[in-house]
């Protein structure tokens, strides 16, 4: 295996010094000591890589490069079973409720009023979240796998390689450090890396840094005024609005700049999107409202059979076990299930049909959604 003089690490940690320091004071502090001294600036970085600026590698080193360095890709997570979205599904608040008061009133149905009916209200209410729970669920499991698809054809695209002296056209997944690759107006920069030589490239970095103003690109820095005209590093993802140049490819895969940030993104918690959280809050809402509805009547009733107690009116004025708690638990269902009704059981199922048909034609679209 090769002994090279320089590290992945080393490499990785420069780009991202050079991208979080691009003012003339911060480039002269804290990049230039590192990539002009340390490193030696292009030519430094190419002895300490073993390459030949005018061939490109060796291809018999392409696999040890591959193994000491990095593939130019970054690894996706497994994608989550089928089961385990399913019960994230489960999870939503609407959901869980809609369970508990099915449980509710099937027991009622079942063990209280024991009519031969009473199980179909909670069943029902039940096939309903079942119905939700499922849509989504495979919903969501055939967007996450259309979009994977659509991610890989998106970042394996065809570029121009220096390799042995020879020119030969191959996936950016192929790249190894110390790959010479020739870019032209219109390429996607591929991996992370520092010019070659005399170029009139002119990057555009809007992507990364959301700016419009074109860069101008050269072999070392060149500064003037204390500001920065022309820099050496290009970075992935990053387009050439014009102009052609050599670019020796320095950090591949979650080396690079952007594969730095794409493997922080995956450590993020993933939050309820917006429409989720005003369900949420509706939800919330109507059961906060009917929940004291309920509790009003409920009250109302068994004040209304207290005072006709009171006034002799009713209930053959003396009390009777058998007689009487039944009709106070009749009351009790009777609060219960305006309870249940009024959550709006079928408002989830109606919005992720709606969202799936949705996604589905915007898959058909090739839309990354």
């Amino acid at each position: 295996m090769a002994n090279y003089k320089v590290t992945a690490k080393e490499l990785s940690n420069l780009m991202r010094l050079t991208f979080d320091n691009t003012t003339g004071e911060d480039v002269v502090a804290e990049v230039l000591p590192v990539y002009a001294k340390k490193l030696g600036g292009v030519e430094g970085i190419l002895k300490a890589l073993a390459v030949d600026k005018h061939k490109g590698i060796n291809q018999n080193d392409f696999v040890d490069r591959k193994n000491l360095f990095g593939e130019n890709k970054v690894e996706q997570d497994p994608q989550e079973p089928l089961w385990k979205l399913m019960w994230e599904a489960l999870q939503d608040p609407t959901l869980i409720f809609l369970t508990c008061a099915a449980l509710i009133s099937l027991a009622i149905g079942v063990l209280v009023e024991q009519k031969p009916l009473g199980w179909l209200e909670g069943v029902a209410i039940l096939f309903a979240v079942a119905v939700v729970v499922t849509v989504g669920a495979v919903n969501d499991y055939q967007k996450e796998k259309q979009f994977r698809d659509l991610n890989a054809k998106k970042d394996d695209v065809t570029v121009t390689v220096l390799r042995d002296g020879e020119s030969s056209r191959m996936s950016t997944h192929d790249l190894v450090v110390g790959d010479i690759v020739l870019l032209s107006t219109g390429d996607v920069v591929p991996a992370d890396g520092a010019v070659l030589g005399r170029n009139d490239l002119a990057i555009n970095e809007k992507m990364l840094t959301g700016e419009t103003v074109m860069k101008k690109k050269s072999s070392e820095y060149v500064m003037s005024s204390g500001s920065v005209d022309s820099s050496p590093i290009l970075f992935q993802g990053t387009f050439v609005q014009e102009g052609e140049g050599r670019l020796v490819v320095l950090a591949v895969g979650a080396n690079t700049y952007q594969g730095s940030m794409e493997e922080k993104m995956k450590e993020a918690e993933p939050g309820r999107s917006i429409l989720q959280k005003k369900l949420d809050a509706m939800t919330d809402l109507i059961t906060t409202v009917s929940m004291y509805v309920s509790i009003a009547l409920v009250v109302i009733l068994l004040l209304r059979m207290a005072y006709a107690f009171y006034s002799q009116k009713c209930c053959f004025e003396a009390w009777d076990h058998k007689l009487h708690w039944s009709e106070m638990l009749g009351f009790m269902i009777t609060g219960i299930t305006i309870f249940v009704v009024a959550v709006p059981e079928g408002l989830p199922l109606a919005v992720t049909i709606a969202l799936a048909f949705s996604v589905k034609k915007m898959l058909k679209d090739q839309n990354l959604v």
